[in-house]
């Protein structure tokens, strides 16, 4: 069993009080009533050209030109110029159902990331991508190039990650030196790695300490069912390349969230992040520099920090599960849009339901008679290990992770079907009253089971998104 939570938070005092309750009131201003949450979700991917190469940042038919020919098609938009270039921008997308935001920006090695919404349905997201994806095609055509937006965990074009200059970004130039003496795989991660990342509301701190219970649980399943990485520094890779990149990068701000899986409050959590050196630090002037070997908590004793000063620190930790104001599941690999926006519906189908837990102790009780009960985090690890090693033929938890995905499956179709979670189990203290997934309306609802079917279908064939981005690989380089 992991230690227990220390339940004697010190009394602090001055600065550091003062920006530790205000980082606990950003996370508690994250509180939606049931029927206000929303969902989002954020994709990374890599540009290519047509000769196979993936399009660097600078140049007249760059990345950085590509952005600039998105502001042109978006004159209503709001760029993101830092350290003096333009390296996002943020517009409104009307679909059918909502108006929708769209956010871009651009990740170390300039893959392209999209945050769309959150929004009221997967639907629209999708529909804000699908619109995002259209105006890169525009933006190519005006910038005369001719290049492909391509979902992968891992680059697939590259042998090294130092063929892949950094975005003329300061931020990660530092976190490129600092990070590559942590850990093996550093750069990999920061120029070769692209993810689906999926934003869930919470109703409370209690239901914040569910949802990222279970999202640590469940992490390492999410990680093998949504894996798309088959090549590593150009050759064929093994599974869960991600996975296993993000245990070398630095332990001291990635993986487990101590005490995640006992109940972790808003104020646990802040106190983990005030224990990570933040490598480096964007005041209120945009103005960054290093941190050097000082923790967030020795910045944090200095003086009162601004709002945004603050959300840079909440940034600069990279857990499986982050807290945001909301919680942010980062297992996924970098899916195709369709796949991706079916990816969040699974996972809003799930962790919006209050009883997810019980249901899977009840319908997996062959293997696990008492549940989750006991599990702690060195399971959690084990069971990662386990499945990056043995994939389909792992056990989580004890149970074969075949049957855990069916189960999982079955609960997701479950709900969006009657448009609420924790149907089906008796429980006490209002949890058995309905909590609506997703919008309720047919359109949304036959796109989010649509999605669901399709994960079934693959996985019900023993197949990963991997197993397809393989086949579309090896028929490019023919």
């Amino acid at each position: 069993m992991a230690s227990q939570t220390c339940t004697h938070i010190p009394s602090f005092t001055g600065a550091f009080r003062e920006n530790l309750d205000a980082l606990i009131a950003t996370l508690e201003g994250g509180d939606k009533e049931p029927d206000g949450k929303k969902i989002g979700f954020e994709l990374e991917r890599i540009l290519v050209d047509g000769q196979g190469h993936p399009v660097p940042f600078e140049g007249e038919r760059g990345v950085g030109a590509l952005l600039h020919a998105l502001v042109d098609l978006h004159p209503d938009a709001e760029p993101s110029v830092i350290d003096g270039h333009l390296l996002g921008l943020s517009y409104t997308v009307e679909t059918s159902s909502e108006p929708v935001s769209a956010n871009i920006s651009l990740e170390p090695a300039a893959q392209l990331e999209i945050s769309a919404g959150p929004a009221h349905s997967v639907h629209a997201l999708y529909e804000a991508v699908e619109q995002f994806d259209r105006d890169v095609a525009c933006a190519l055509e005006r910038i005369g190039l001719s290049a492909t937006l391509v979902a992968v965990g891992y680059d697939p074009f590259v042998e090294s990650p130092l063929e892949l200059p950094l975005i003329p970004k300061e931020r990660y130039a530092d976190m490129d030196a600092y990070l590559s003496r942590r850990g093996r795989y550093a750069r990999d991660m920061m120029r070769c790695t692209a993810s689906t990342q999926v934003s869930l509301d919470y109703e409370s701190e209690d239901d914040a300490k569910r949802i990222y219970r279970m999202a640590t649980l469940l992490g390492p399943v999410f990680a093998f069912l949504f894996d798309n990485a088959p090549v590593f520094r150009g050759k064929p890779a093994p599974g869960m390349v991600r996975s296993r990149i993000w245990h070398h990068v630095d332990v001291d701000r990635c993986g487990i969230v101590p005490g995640a899986l006992e109940g972790l409050s808003f104020e646990d959590y802040i106190l983990w992040v005030s224990s990570v050196k933040p490598i480096l630090f964007t005041d209120e002037h945009h103005v960054t520099t290093s941190t050097g070997n000082r923790y967030t908590r020795d910045i944090m004793s200095e003086r009162p920090l601004t709002r945004s000063e603050l959300f840079h620190l909440l940034s600069m930790v990279f857990p499986n599960v982050r807290l945001k104001g909301f919680v942010e599941l980062r297992e996924m690999d970098s899916l195709p849009p369709r796949l991706a926006a079916a990816c969040t519906s699974f996972t809003g189908a799930l962790f919006y339901d209050k009883c997810l837990e019980a249901k899977l102790a009840g319908r997996l009780s062959t293997w696990m008679p008492q549940g989750f009960e006991g599990v702690d985090e060195n399971d959690a690890v084990s069971a990662r290990l386990h499945l990056e090693e043995q994939g389909w033929g792992a056990r989580v938890y004890g149970v074969p992770v075949t049957e855990m995905t069916q189960v999982l499956v079955d609960i997701a179709r479950e709900n969006i079907a009657d448009g609420a979670g924790c149907t089906g189990v008796g429980a006490g203290d209002g949890a058995s009253s309905h909590v609506p997934v997703l919008r309720d309306s047919d359109a949304a609802r036959d796109f989010d089971l649509e999605g669901v079917e399709m994960l079934e279908h693959l996985w019900r064939w023993r197949r990963l998104p991997r197993d397809a981005s393989a086949e579309m690989l090896a028929k490019s380089l023919e």
